[in-house]
């Protein structure tokens, strides 16, 4: 019978401990995320971790440890605005990493588009009745727009085409980015470009969309 054991002392916290939400975006457009977790070591078994800093967990002491994984899905507090959250890893004898944390910005506000226009109601493509001019301006600082021929009044931006300037229309679409709330834009259309979005005489439906900095593209 053996006299002799081997017992290992482990004090090293587990290292290189990383949190991404959403793939490192800016912003969300909704409560749910997804998180990225990462260590260095490249053995996992046993270990934990705890989150907080999201939706029913405010602090650490509110956190439970729960078995390690590299994704997790999490719910954000409610609320726009700038959101934390915190992670703790611990191997599989308690050594406890220090805390990491990511943060995103929650903006769920859909941008407002006011339009005023056209100035006439009926165009062609002769010479003197070849245009017609709209101005928009939306509540909210926005990164691009387009102005589109859609199928219905209700129809969102995916479904629309965008009026070409080949012939002479204006502002048809913007991605500089940077447009501060309530800029008046100006857009003139004619006639042969809006027969280039939609084919054939008749009434069209043109709809103007504004995506804000988050992505999130008007709708009414």
């Amino acid at each position: 019978m053996a006299s002799y054991f081997h017992l290992t002392l482990d004090t090293a916290a587990p290292s290189g401990v990383a949190l991404e939400i959403n793939r490192g975006a800016l912003y969300a457009t909704s409560t749910a995320v997804n998180l990225d977790i990462a260590v260095a070591d490249e053995q996992t078994e046993g270990y934990q971790m705890k989150l907080w800093g999201v939706s029913g967990v405010e602090g650490e002491d509110a956190a439970s440890w729960e078995r390690f994984s590299t994704s997790k899905q999490v719910t954000l507090p409610q609320g726009d605005g700038r959101k934390t959250i915190y992670l703790k890893v611990r191997d599989d004898v308690g050594n406890e990493s220090v805390a990491v944390s990511a943060s995103i910005t929650l903006n769920t506000a859909v941008p407002v588009v006011t339009l005023t226009g056209p100035d006439r109601s009926k165009i062609s493509k002769t010479a003197g009745f070849e245009q017609a001019v709209i101005h928009f301006a939306c509540n909210m600082d926005f990164e691009a727009y387009k102005v589109c021929v859609v199928p219905t009044a209700s129809s969102e931006q995916q479904a629309g085409t965008v009026i070409p300037t080949e012939y002479g229309s204006i502002n048809t679409s913007g991605t500089e980015g940077g447009y501060p709330a309530e800029t008046n834009i100006r857009v003139v259309l004619t006639g042969a470009d809006l027969e280039s979005a939609s084919s054939g005489d008749g009434t069209k439906i043109i709809k103007v969309f504004v995506r804000s900095a988050a992505g999130t593209w008007s709708v009414a």
